[in-house]
């Protein structure tokens, strides 16, 4: 399964320090030592990323390990533009998530931005051979991060090694 990262999750995700780890610890391991994959890509998201300077080092060892998913820029970038146009609420943030689930056909959002919950479901932001993505938001969505929800841009998958997810989780 592949899943977007909202960047408000990334401590939570990855610093093991994280008052709230633990309920998105299951997502870190599910990357490191089973199917997953983060599916990112466009030029708002990666800026974020960049400003996530203290996780930015452990999201290229990812990718290193092939456990990323990088999706042609200027295609979220446009669809971003176009959800933008369709949601003129300044409430919602997070346009480019949703851009990235429509061009890459993922079908889970990792967020902790409840605000956001409602736009991520809106029926009207995604084109009929989309599924509207699945939102884990705590431990208790574990049983999402499941084989079932790989998106075809994930495709194949794999597990690293033991040994080398191990080191991957000692880099944090």
């Amino acid at each position: 399964m592949c899943i977007v990262i909202d960047t408000n999750t990334f401590a939570s995700v990855f610093d093991p320090s994280s008052e709230k780890h633990s309920e998105f610890k299951p997502v870190l391991e599910w990357i490191v030592f089973g199917n997953g994959k983060i599916v990112y890509g466009g030029r708002k998201y990666k800026q974020e990323l960049r400003e996530a300077r203290k996780y930015l080092s452990f999201f290229l060892e990812l990718s290193k390990a092939r456990k990323t998913k990088e999706i042609n820029d200027a295609e979220v970038d446009e669809k971003q533009k176009e959800i933008e146009r369709i949601v003129n609420d300044k409430k919602f943030n997070d346009p480019q998530i949703v851009a990235i689930i429509v061009v890459s056909g993922c079908k889970l959002i990792c967020s902790e931005d409840k605000s956001a919950y409602p736009f991520f479901k809106r029926k009207d932001l995604y084109p009929k051979h989309i599924t509207r993505p699945k939102i884990y938001s705590k431990a208790s969505n574990a049983d999402l991060l499941s084989d079932n929800n790989i998106a075809e841009i994930c495709k194949p998958t794999r597990r690293l090694p033991k040994e080398l997810g191990q080191g991957v989780i000692q880099n944090l």
